[in-house]
């Protein structure tokens, strides 16, 4: 009995071609899914890490610019720039602060303040700035500061930063 057993199973040791076959194509299609989805987390990190490094920057910029715009005085070369430019060409505020004009400009894609107390980069990743002083609807100046932003991931941000001198 038990080698009837035996016979009758006999051919039925290992796997088949089918089997096998078929394991293999799902094996394939887990490991796709699961390489997908490391791919897919590491680029979302890259994107989540240049959006937190924009917020950051902006938001010490945003501070430091409106501090300073409040601080700019009526003859200040920024007031007068009516059209337009690129941020290459200094934003100069009028105001000095350890012995030199307190200025804003762009080189080597970075957003910096300069003054006599030294140099300080606000923004990091700058593609573009421009800057110009505008009319709002109430007839008050107010200087605007257009930053677009690309990071090391593609991610892109544009920005407007203003700051409203005072009236006197």
């Amino acid at each position: 009995m038990i080698r009837r057993i035996r016979a009758l199973h006999a051919d039925t040791r290992g796997v088949s071609l089918t089997e096998l076959l078929v394991g293999t194509v799902i094996g394939a299609m887990v490991m796709s899914v699961v390489a997908t989805t490391i791919f897919t987390t590491n680029d979302l990190r890259q994107h989540v890490d240049d959006r937190s490094q924009f917020a950051g920057d902006l938001s010490i910029a945003s501070l430091s610019f409106d501090r300073d715009g409040v601080m700019t005085t009526a003859g200040a070369p920024a007031r007068s720039q009516a059209v337009s430019t690129s941020c290459a060409t200094a934003i100069d505020l009028g105001f000095k602060e350890g012995g030199s004009s307190v200025q804003y400009r762009t080189t080597s894609g970075n957003l910096e303040r300069v003054s006599g107390a030294g140099t300080r980069t606000l923004v990091r990743n700058v593609v573009s700035c421009t800057w110009q002083s505008i009319q709002i609807g109430s007839g008050r100046s107010t200087i605007l500061v257009t930053l677009n932003l690309t990071g090391p991931s593609g991610e892109t941000l544009t920005q407007a930063l203003r700051a409203a001198p005072r009236l006197w």
